[in-house]
């Protein structure tokens, strides 16, 4: 678009935004470059920058997290309308989410709905501001991030504990007795009012960037971008590097709901600020094909085809698994082991495995090698109900590391998993299929995204030195 057409065009949409001004979203020009939105439970920011590239982000301030983040390079009316209604939808989730949200569980989640529908119907009619829902404890991992405060049924209140390590960010109370045996709203709310207050601070998700050992200077500039889920949110991580492999730019979006143009929007940004970026590396998961990536689970993507790429960018487009990418970075970061196991073991799919032998990553001819959810392991559930619960994660890792054992012996086992939060006892149960001096150490690591962001680089480094 002509870059005078497109300074008339985004005029015109910054006065279609400050059209949305409403009493329950107030929206107001700071100044020519910022747009500030105001509701009671959020505080968003429109930010124009240089080259035609608009940043937008929410903040709920309840919690202080950031609940939606993009930025894009304004090329057609029609997206920018469209990202904004999400912007705007991202803001009315807050407003519309702003009561305290509690989750009752017991073992099966039958005795704690009625009790929610009783608490409900109470709230109702004395106009508090809770919303109450219950579930059974082999869902509650699952879900229990969306909640503010998790409330435990006296059956299950020996794991208050392991719940409490668990879903770190939530407030955890045992029901007493007492209280559920009698249904006895009046007393619950009273115990919902004198626990809210004990918010426990949110804690940091983030680490340093890795150091790499062994790579030298790639003299080209390499954009890489990494695919993280967690329970409620979706992560594209980006980091340009420079020809020396020095950082000049990087963020993430942040969304509820993943497309193809929200990738296109990163490397439009980021190819407009930056002159002779050479290579992208787009780590994802999923199986690795000639021309596509397929088995990625993700709501918003089916199959990706590289040509979506290819055809519409000149650079050299490279694309890893995320899991092996994961592998290839931490690997790099340490000089101890020469092979190792990285296994990664989320709550709402099957796990993967990078498997590094002799510092080399084993990806197979079909790419499939730690593609570990066709094993036929004899799993006492199926494996996606196992990972819902720490007992189950345990029992799928123990299983999957033996195989990765009896099949590669690594030198070392790395896994990833959020529901186990004692090492010890993944390797007692290890311990019950393998003689012990067969176990290699087992670590434990928290966050993925350094890792995969530095595989990515180093995969890319791989194919094109």
């Amino acid at each position: 678009m002509d870059e005078f057409l497109n300074d008339i065009y985004i005029n015109v949409y910054k006065k279609w935004i400050l059209s949305h001004n409403q009493d329950d979203c107030k929206l107001y020009l700071v100044d020519d470059g910022e747009i500030k939105m105001e509701t009671k439970y959020g505080i968003g920011q429109i930010c124009f920058h240089p080259l035609s590239i608009i940043e937008f982000s929410v903040k709920n301030i309840i919690t202080e997290e950031i609940e939606f983040y993009l930025h894009f390079q304004f090329k057609n009316m029609r997206h920018a309308v469209y990202l904004f209604n999400e912007m705007l939808d991202s803001t009315k989730h807050l407003t519309n989410h702003h009561k305290l949200k509690v989750l009752l569980s017991c073992s099966g989640g039958l005795t704690t709905s009625y009790f929610a529908q009783k608490m409900n119907e109470a709230v109702e009619l004395l106009g508090i501001d809770i919303h109450v829902d219950a579930i059974g404890y082999n869902n509650l991992y699952k879900v229990g991030h969306d909640y503010d405060m998790i409330l435990l049924a006296p059956q299950i209140s020996y794991m208050c504990a392991k719940v409490s390590e668990i879903l770190q960010n939530q407030i955890v109370v045992k029901i007493p007795s007492r209280i559920f045996a009698k249904y006895d709203v009046k007393a619950m709310l009273a115990l919902i009012e004198e626990k809210r207050n004990e918010k426990k601070k949110i804690l940091p998700t983030t680490q340093s960037p890795v150091k790499l050992n062994n790579i030298e200077p790639t003299g080209k500039k390499i954009l890489c971008l990494g695919f993280v889920r967690n329970s409620h949110r979706i992560h594209i991580a980006y980091r340009l590097y420079g020809e020396n492999n020095q950082i000049l730019a990087d963020n993430e979006i942040i969304k509820k709901t993943l497309y193809i143009q929200d990738y296109y929007d990163v490397i439009d940004s980021i190819l407009a600020q930056y002159t002779n970026v050479q290579v992208i590396g787009i780590a994802m998961p999923g199986i690795i094909h000639e021309d596509r990536i397929t088995s990625m689970m993700i709501d918003g993507l089916d199959d990706l085809y590289f040509e979506y790429f290819t055809k519409r960018y000149a650079q050299h487009f490279y694309f890893e698994n995320d899991v092996n990418a994961v592998a290839l970075g931490y690997h790099a970061s340490q000089n101890q082991y020469h092979s190792l196991s990285l296994i990664f073991q989320p709550i709402i799919s099957y796990a993967g495995v990078g498997n590094i032998v002799h510092d080399r990553l084993l990806t197979g001819k079909h790419h499939v090698s730690g593609e570990v959810q066709f094993l036929p392991l004899n799993l006492t559930k199926n494996a996606l109900e196992l990972h819902q619960t720490p007992e189950g994660a345990i029992e799928s890792m123990a299983k999957t590391i033996v195989s990765i054992i009896s099949l590669l012996d690594p030198q070392e086992i790395v896994m990833c998993c959020f529901l186990i939060t004692d090492v010890q006892d993944l390797y007692n149960e290890v311990k019950k299929y393998l003689p012990e001096e067969y176990i290699p150490p087992i670590i434990k690591i928290d966050y993925l995204q350094e890792y995969m962001l530095a595989g990515t680089l180093l995969s890319c480094y791989q194919k094109v030195m």
